[in-house]
């Protein structure tokens, strides 16, 4: 309960995360999520200036930890320093953890969401404009769908995705983007001109990600120092010890503008984030299995003739939630009203499990298996189903 309370209590602290000091981040390794033992690991602290406490009711306690403040976080450092097991911290930082996990009471912003390139993903009818345009021979990228995306093109769909979806924190891994979806340096701008590169990077939205649409971002990267100069707060993990490096970043920004290069620093000049225009709508029918459903694994479903992949649904962490979403999209031809979209549709799903708890999505089966998925998740799975012209766009909004 206490972990659920502190949750609560980010957005009002302006917060979009906590990590505990004392914490054990890492873990035994990549297939055993059991916390590395003691004598190994190196506990988290907090940087002092971004130290924050927290009085628990029912325990009575006080704990301190570093709060990540809403806006543009960088965490850095060297390779193997720790910056992606922070990152993890976070994006399973949704729920709350088990005594003995080691990272108790490590609380991130309940809606949240992880944000990766995926090769060869289905998009339908995505609004990806914001980030990919001018594309030759004159494709369109306001409705833009695609049955093998690429990887810029898949990255910038799941951030649209996620925003249609009410996400307010963006989690970021430079090992699992689209380097020329991140970043394109003044070098690569005086060769290719911006008219024949189709793609904004990403380095150039985020900022008004956060000041026009209040869309927070956190970014694991070690490649470039073009995201300093849009960011609010620097980390650096060096051996697992976390660092605030916020005034020297800027003071290499400051530097960098002072000095005489013959090329002029436009590689992150922000551009402005504009709202998708038409909202997506379920086309019902084509979610009927025709065929035998069932949840392979954590990560995959067999939904009649279709596989469903889920791998990059990253915050997914039992099989009983992938049940749950196959059983819910199951439901969706029942539940689909015409000219509703499809946020309106998850909303009145989610509203009939409020009411209803989950059997609502198994009815008369007295079904034990499921875990309750986000309503973010189960929207992942709907967008990757690989059945043509099951979402459309509507007309557009007032």
């Amino acid at each position: 309960e206490d972990q659920i309370w502190l949750q609560q209590q980010l957005d009002e602290r302006n917060l979009v995360a906590f990590v505990r000091d004392g914490a054990i981040l890492p873990r035994v390794s990549g297939a055993d999520d059991k916390p590395m033992e003691l004598e190994k690991a190196v506990p988290f602290a907090s940087p002092e200036r971004l130290k924050v406490s927290f009085s628990l009711p029912n325990a009575g306690t006080t704990i301190h930890g570093l709060g990540i403040p809403k806006g543009i976080t960088l965490i850095c450092g060297g390779g193997f320093h720790g910056k992606s097991t922070l990152l993890e911290t976070l994006q399973v930082g949704i729920y709350p953890k088990i005594s003995g996990d080691g990272r108790e009471f490590c609380m991130t912003s309940p809606d949240a969401c992880k944000i990766r390139a995926e090769d060869g993903r289905n998009v339908q009818a995505v609004d990806i404009s914001n980030f990919i345009n001018n594309l030759p021979f004159g494709k369109d990228t306001t409705c833009f769908s695609s049955m093998d995306a690429s990887g810029s093109t898949s990255q910038a769909t799941g951030i649209v995705e996620a925003l249609e979806c009410g996400a307010t924190t963006l989690l970021i891994d430079e090992d699992t983007c689209a380097t020329n979806f991140m970043i394109r340096d003044d070098k690569m701008m005086q060769l290719v001109a911006e008219d024949k590169e189709p793609i904004t990077p990403f380095v150039r939205t985020v900022r008004s990600l956060y000041d026009d649409m209040g869309v927070s971002t956190v970014i694991v990267i070690g490649g470039t120092g073009d995201y300093f100069d849009v960011s609010d707060v620097v980390l650096l993990m060096d051996s697992y010890k976390c660092f605030d490096a916020t005034e020297k970043a800027k003071k290499i920004v400051a530097s960098a503008k002072e000095s005489s290069s013959e090329i002029p620093h436009s590689a992150s000049q922000s551009v402005v984030f504009r709202p998708a225009k038409r909202k997506r709508m379920l086309n019902g029918n084509m979610f009927q299995p025709n065929g035998k459903v069932k949840t392979m694994s954590q990560d995959s479903v067999s939904y009649g003739e279709t596989e469903l992949d889920l791998t990059c649904l990253e915050q997914l962490v039992t099989k009983s939630q992938t049940i749950a979403i196959s059983n819910a999209l199951q439901r969706l031809p029942n539940l689909v009203q015409h000219g509703k979209s499809l946020r309106e549709t998850l909303d009145e799903l989610e509203k009939r499990i409020d009411e209803g708890s989950l059997e609502c999505l198994a009815p008369g089966q007295c079904h034990g298996g499921m875990a309750r998925p986000r309503l973010i998740e189960i929207a992942g799975a709907i967008n990757r189903l690989r059945r043509p012209k099951s979402i459309i766009q509507g007309k557009d909004m007032e």
